[in-house]
Order: structure tokens, then sequence, then C-alpha cells
């Protein structure tokens, strides 16, 4: 065997993956367990085997389409979403073309059959669900809803934040995602909710700054499906289980907290929302502005924003506050005490 004839392996796809974000390598491995128990249940072999068993096939272009093909068909039985089957049945096609099995991959695509999909109205998430999830919550449980819902988190961004990514020192609190975390590795920074930073502000007393603000043991991606299987007992126990007709999708979800901030800033400044979320078609636009115009921009949004206050009594109070420690400083300073 030549020495760069080395067989490629399902652990070299993945490390070729795991450029991606946690999030995207996560669901990869999960798909590809799907296709483990498709072919164990279909044709009693391991994947590993079928993949060989084509590798010495001349020609195995029919053999492939009727593979993928019947495992479309499951998907579909299983009442899988057209992405969700459109997903897992690409990333099959991909890995059989990385382990060098011999076919036509554009003829392939035209021969598959996808079920037509009927589109229902995605759920609005409103305050009102929101309040009622709060008033069900723990206290670091509401900091990580009002986050997500004030500032465009995702899950796995909100546990990699540690108190150094915080700054405090403007008049709306700014976080910065690290590019190791960020989907599409861009690293960027989302600005926090008046509602949010009094949270926050409890969370962060005694963490030094390497301090994990949400701490959690296990790695970044088991601690996203614990973080998500606890918030699917909260919507249980907020009575807010309902799923959409037919389907196992529940209307509530994590990611209708990043849905709302989004839209909420339609509202105001168009792509604004987007772009403090980190979806990247919308940040060039905004990307020309300091850190302070953009929070200016924030605030004129954060009254659709906040769930319990209205804007102008927590920019009231801020300004109060903000007028008590100057006058502290001042009356310090004058005895000659120096804070800083």
């Amino acid at each position: 065997m030549l020495v760069l004839d080395v067989k490629r392996t399902k652990e070299d796809f993945l490390k070729k993956k795991g450029k991606s974000s946690v999030s995207t390598l996560r669901n990869y491995k999960h798909i590809f367990t799907s296709i483990e128990k498709f072919c164990l249940r279909k044709y009693d072999s391991s994947l590993e085997n079928i993949i060989e068993g084509l590798a010495i096939t001349p020609g195995p272009q029919e053999q492939v389409e009727n593979m993928i093909q019947t495992y479309i068909d499951e998907l579909e039985t299983e009442g899988k979403p057209f992405s969700t089957v459109l997903g897992y049945s690409t990333l099959a096609i991909n890995y059989l073309k990385y382990r060098r099995v011999k076919f036509d991959k554009d003829e392939l695509r035209t021969s598959l059959s996808y079920k037509s999909e009927s589109k229902q109205e995605l759920y609005p998430i409103t305050k009102k669900d929101i309040q009622t999830l709060l008033d069900h919550a723990s206290f670091e449980a509401r900091t990580k809803i009002l986050l997500q819902s004030g500032s465009g988190f995702r899950i796995s961004e909100l546990l990699s934040l540690r108190k150094s990514d915080i700054n405090r020192e403007l008049e709306r609190y700014t976080a910065s995602i690290r590019a190791e975390f960020a989907k599409g590795h861009r690293a960027r920074t989302t600005i926090i909710s008046i509602e949010a930073m009094r949270l926050l502000d409890k969370i962060l007393e005694n963490k030094t700054d390497n301090d994990l603000i949400f701490p959690h043991e296990a790695s970044l991606s088991n601690s996203v499906i614990s973080e998500l299987n606890m918030f699917e007992r909260l919507r249980k126990r907020a009575g807010l289980d309902m799923r959409y007709e037919g389907k196992k999708l529940h209307k509530i979800t994590t990611h209708g907290f990043r849905a709302f901030f989004i839209s909420q800033f339609e509202k105001t400044y168009s792509g604004f929302g987007h772009s403090l979320s980190g979806h990247s078609r919308y940040m060039k636009q905004y990307d020309r502005f300091t850190i302070e115009e953009k929070i200016e921009k924030y605030i004129e949004t954060e009254k659709h924003l906040l769930i319990y206050s209205k804007s102008d009594e927590s920019n009231k109070e801020l300004r109060e506050l903000k007028t008590k420690v100057s006058r502290l400083e001042e009356l310090l300073s004058e005895k000659g005490i120096n804070l800083t």
C-alpha cells in the first residue's frame, strides 16, 4: 500500500468538520447515530460494512441511490420535517463520497425524491409567554432567559461566557462572544438589557475574571443538551408544552428567544437584531458603528425587549443611580479617598 493511500474514517470526517461550532458537530454525531440505526434495522449490517461493500462494487450508483432513497423515506415516515430529512441525507451522501464510494453525486441528487412539506406559520413567542416561564424559573434560569431574549445569545454562547467577557463600564453592559464559541467562528459583541443587568450583577458577585458565568463540569456539547433538558422541564412546569399540529416540535423553544430578540429590532432598525445575534449577512453594515452608537440604537428598541420593566422607568432609575454614585465619588474625593 502506498504511504499516502490511507483509509478514511468517520473520525477523520468528524475531525474535518470539527472546525464547525460545537452545536453543529453535535448534530453531525446525532445524524451518524441515526444512519447507523437505519443500516442495522434495514440491512442488518453496520454502516462501515455497507461502505466497504459499496467500495468494491463496480458502478454502485443504483445501490447508493436505493440506500439513500430508502433512508429518506424512513425519515419522512417518522414525521421528520423537510429541512431535517435534507440535512440527514446530505450528510450521508457527503460521507459516502468522502469514503471514496464511486458514484455520481449530481446524478444521485436529481434521482432522489423528497416529500414536499406543508409549512405551518411559526409561533411567535410573546412577552406573556416569557413572563410565565420566568415566573416558574430559578434565579439562574431567569437570568439566562432574559439574556437570550434581550441579547440574542445561543445557549452554547451563554455557557461559554466568562466574567471577563462582560464590560460593565458603559451605559448598557456588553458581552464579547469569543470566536471559538460563536457560530461560523466569528467573534462579536452584543448588548445586555437593563432588566438582565440587574440579575447578572448578582450572578457575577464573588466571581473572578476567568470564572464561567454559568459553571458546568461536562463538555460544552453535553452541557447544552443538559440545558435543553432543563428547559423542557421548565416549559412543562409553566404549562407551555404546546406542539405544532401533527408534529413533535414544540411551539416554544430556546431558539424562540432569539427570534423574539431579532423581531423586536425589525420595529426600529431592520437587520440590527440579526447583527447582534450573529447573522453574518447583516454584520458588515453595523460593524461601522462604534459600540456607543450601537448602545444608543439598542436603547431605542429596548422598550420592546423588556419583559417586566418599562424602558423610561428603567432609564430614569439608571440615571438616578449614576447620580448617586457620582455624588458618592465626589464625597470620597473630598476626603482624599480615590476609588481608582
